[in-house]
């Protein structure tokens, strides 16, 4: 090898060098600024109402009632206890009507977890702006709040057995398939790869890299199938729907129980979550047991907005709260109008590459939850990728949340309320 062509493969090789250690320390401090939301602004539609933990939102839920009794209203409240050590209680607020039992609106929050901080604010959006138009000499109001405790003060999806609640809710355990989900095990070493994260920016290469290797070798629609349904093989994987009840399972399914055995004839469901659909629209995401097409949906509630069992985005989830609803009302042959459904904030958003970032969230949390890093700035990047995708902080997204939400309720509740 001649000496100049020696001395350029050297440089070359130097530079190679630099760059990589250059990357190495400082790109994982350009991927945390990437993944760092915006700061809060002062003031924007109920910014007093969006809190950061879960002892401030219960303590908040205390004060609401006392508002309530101070303006006459008879409030009933409750506490169901998850993990009396850690301080883990659901919250129940019913305010009967004062007459006929004809409707009783029920609200679900945090039945994942972290999804109820949005869910808070709408309870607030709830008892200021809708509650005050009701009929209540006829309609009845029960709030289940904080539905995975263990999940809203840990900033997590799952709950304390890393259980995704709502693929917990199965009508029969005895009789069903554990192994349903045939997609999971397929492209399980991707959807739960094992030891810590290391390096944010190298994360992120070899994150892609392998996503490419799995698209390729297994097919995309396969990795998205193997997410959504759930699975019930791997305690420590996602969407984990778990092998038998969970406490608070148990409990929401006594609730749900109590309302079909109850007084009331016509009861209406809205169990709120964030996460899934297009950033700034929340969707009414209809159960697959309920008849409505999607185009009969939106002119009945005057919402454009909806997924129903016709429409193209629809999947089919096992062990969702409001599916077991309905067939919990089937089983009973009960005569009750029932309308059960899920409001869905969208987040990131629903393109392409926006699901793989959710996809990359979702799976860097739940391994970092198993493999805890010690790169201080690698957990700080998965949680605040996270929080992003359940609870972001931009102005904007969370004003428009407060107005889908009333928009949407105020046209449920014209349609279904008698």
């Amino acid at each position: 090898m001649k000496k100049k062509t020696k001395k350029v493969l050297i440089s070359l090789l130097s530079t190679v060098v630099a760059v990589v250690i250059l990357l190495t320390v400082a790109g994982p401090h350009f991927v945390l600024m990437g993944a760092r939301q915006p700061e809060v602004e002062a003031e924007y539609a109920y910014s007093e109402y969006f809190y950061n933990d879960y002892d401030t939102i219960r303590a908040h839920l205390k004060e609401r009632v006392s508002e309530l009794e101070g303006k006459g209203v008879k409030v009933e409240v409750s506490e169901y206890a998850v993990d009396e050590k850690d301080d883990l209680y659901i919250d129940n607020i019913y305010l009967p009507s004062n007459d006929k039992k004809d409707n009783l609106i029920v609200l679900t929050t945090g039945v994942h977890g972290i999804e109820g901080y949005i869910g808070s604010v709408m309870l607030d959006v709830f008892f200021e702006e809708i509650y005050p138009t009701l009929n209540t000499d006829t309609t009845g109001v029960l709030i289940v709040a904080n539905v995975n405790p263990y999940g809203m003060k840990y900033m997590r999806r799952y709950n304390e057995n890393n259980v995704d609640l709502n693929r917990n809710f199965i009508i029969d355990w005895e009789n069903f398939n554990l192994s349903s989900n045939k997609d999971y095990p397929e492209v399980k070493e991707f959807l739960q790869p094992e030891g810590e994260i290391g390096n944010a920016l190298w994360h992120e290469v070899g994150f892609y890299g392998n996503l490419a290797k799995e698209a390729l070798t297994k097919g995309a629609d396969k990795v998205s199938d193997a997410l959504l349904t759930g699975q019930y093989e791997y305690p420590q994987g996602v969407y984990y729907g778990g092998n038998g009840d969970e406490i608070s399972t148990t409990y929401l399914k006594s609730v749900f129980n109590d309302c079909l055995d109850g007084e009331y004839a016509n009861i209406i469901h809205i169990d709120i979550h964030s996460g899934y659909g297009p950033r700034y629209n929340m969707v009414i995401f209809n159960s697959v047991f309920d008849t409505m097409t999607e185009a009969e949906t939106k002119a009945a509630f005057g919402y454009d907005y909806v997924i129903a069992h016709d429409s193209e985005s629809f999947y089919a989830t096992t062990g969702d709260t409001t599916d077991y609803f309905y067939r919990l009302a089937e089983s009973k042959k009960t005569d009750k109008e029932l309308y059960s459904t899920c409001f869905e904030f969208g987040t990131i958003g629903d393109s392409f590459m926006e699901s793989i970032l959710s996809l990359k969230y979702t799976v860097d949390e739940n391994r970092n939850h198993w493999y805890p890093t010690d790169n201080k700035v690698t957990e700080e990047v998965v949680n605040e990728n996270y929080k992003e995708l359940f609870y972001p902080t931009e102005t904007q997204w969370r004003e428009k949340t407060v107005a889908d939400f009333k928009i949407a309720t105020e046209g449920v509740l014209k349609a279904k309320l008698k």
